[in-house]
């Protein structure tokens, strides 16, 4: 069997989002399960269309995933160079071999004509493609003409049987020459158009193996026939399903056309994100037993071309939040803290055991963040819950012992955590009250909300010092409450 080449062929015109981050990873995690070679190519032959910055995102997005290349642009290679731009001199020799076979010629058509023989044959219910018109030209005139106008190579289909692809996904797909009609292959000046360069680079390059989205199997068809024109033997094809909202229509940018930056910047990390697009149109069989969490290793140990779905891949941006929960759980408070560093000093000391009070509410590692709020002192005055559980006689009286019997027990050398959750139990006999009329004034006294992480672990985080102060503030607020 031959070496198993699969490639991803991003053009430089945006960013990494999260349909093609999937083409690629269905790409490379098929070339692992082969042992076989993951290329990347830099589809850059649209030069008006380029976005600066965009390559270099696009590596840096690929490595933060772990998608890592054997054969690139960075890299090198045994088949390179491998972005379109420098490759103008293989599709010229390509042309040429098209030329002598009298399978292409110049077409010398203004774009007004072709506009008004469009709309002639859309007047006439007739399929629209090109007419034709410049296919009988001499060569002697096609090449006068060529010094002095502007033309673009076309490449003739003649009558015959239909185009068939061979798709892994969608079986045997044909369709009519006549409908594919006379297409371009490249402009004067050199530059070939996306599918002549595409077929070609995944024909010398020895692709064996092209994955992409199946907005792109119209071109298939047309590639199979410069394939065929050249002598290439095609590659085997796999087109994947797009991805939709989960109402089946486009998807908007929150339902996923996110860009993989983006999900980086909401604290998404590379396990939770490849586990999720994974499973975004291929099923790994009966997860009744497995479950659905699958490491990138366990990935190309299971993946099968033969279980991608035909249908529209439905995204789930719950479903991913759960399982990027899922494989951050997996990481240790250390690996936390160096993945979500504190952003504000002095708290280095500290940062593990407080972003343990969040980390199982937290799906993303932003979320870790939300245990800033309970490290700085509450603003009572602009807390609703302060409004409404540190009113009356009985909140005022519980802080006012809870802080009595802290301070003693603080002073003789007590840890705060001990200290706290026996003073307020001690408290809450004295006052004669119980439960949550006892527990949420201090909880609100120092957090500011009634819900959070627990007291106990976060006082000793705090320390002594800072719960004695935050009770004197909530005390004083009673009182100005009352």
């Amino acid at each position: 069997m031959a070496l198993v080449r699969t490639r991803f062929a991003p053009s430089p015109s945006g960013f990494l989002h999260l349909g093609n981050a999937r083409t690629a990873l269905f790409a490379f995690l098929y070339a692992r399960k082969t042992n076989g070679r993951f290329i990347l190519r830099i589809e850059d032959t649209d030069q008006e269309r380029l976005v600066p910055g965009s390559e270099a995102s696009i590596y840096e997005d690929l490595k933060w995933l772990n998608l890592n290349w054997d054969e690139g642009p960075d890299i090198g290679g045994p088949l390179g160079p491998y972005r379109c731009s420098e490759r103008y001199d293989v599709y010229k020799v390509q042309l040429k071999r098209l030329q002598k076979a009298t399978r292409v010629y110049r077409c010398f058509c203004t774009t007004e004509q072709l506009d008004q023989d469009r709309a002639l044959l859309s007047s006439q219910k007739k399929l629209i493609k090109y007419v034709g018109r410049c296919l009988n030209i001499s060569d002697a005139e096609s090449e006068k003409r060529a010094a002095t106008e502007n033309f673009v190579w076309r490449m003739h289909i003649p009558p015959g049987d239909p185009v068939v692809v061979n798709d892994v996904i969608r079986g045997k797909v044909e369709m009519s020459r006549d409908v594919i009609g006379d297409f371009v292959l490249g402009r004067a000046s050199g530059v070939p158009v996306f599918l002549f360069a595409n077929a070609i680079d995944d024909a010398v390059q020895e692709m064996t193996h092209v994955i992409r989205g199946e907005d792109h199997l119209s071109n298939t068809f047309r590639q199979v026939l410069i394939y065929q024109a050249l002598g290439h033997e095609p590659p085997v094809f796999v087109h994947l399903p797009m991805i939709g909202s989960e109402g089946g229509g486009k998807l908007s940018k929150r339902e996923g056309s996110l860009s993989i930056g983006d999900l980086r910047k909401e604290g998404f990390i590379p396990a939770g994100i490849l586990n999720y697009l994974a499973l975004l149109g291929w099923s790994p069989g009966d997860t009744a037993q497995t479950g659905e969490k699958f490491s990138l290793k366990e990935l190309s140990e299971r993946f099968d071309l033969e279980r991608v779905h035909k249908g529209r891949a439905l995204f789930d941006y719950q479903k991913l939040r759960f399982l990027n929960q899922q494989h951050l759980n997996d990481l240790s408070l250390e690996e936390l803290a160096k993945l979500a560093p504190p952003r504000k000093p002095g708290l280095e000391g500290i940062w593990k055991d407080a972003i343990a009070l969040v980390r199982q509410d937290a799906a993303t590692l932003e979320e870790l963040y939300r245990i800033d709020a309970f490290l700085a002192a509450p603003d009572l005055k602009s807390s609703p819950s302060a409004t409404t559980i540190l009113k009356g006689e009985n909140p005022k009286k519980a802080l006012q012992e809870g802080l009595s019997l802290f301070e003693k027990a603080v002073a003789g050398n007590q840890p705060a955590e001990v200290a706290l959750k026996e003073s307020i139990q001690a408290a809450g006999k004295t006052v004669g009250i119980k439960g949550k009329d006892l527990f949420f004034p201090f909880r609100v006294a120092l957090t500011g909300v009634e819900a959070g992480p627990e007291l106990v672990p976060l006082a000793k985080i705090l320390g002594s010092s800072e719960i004695i102060s935050r009770l004197k503030n909530a005390i004083e607020f009673t009182a100005s409450n009352t």
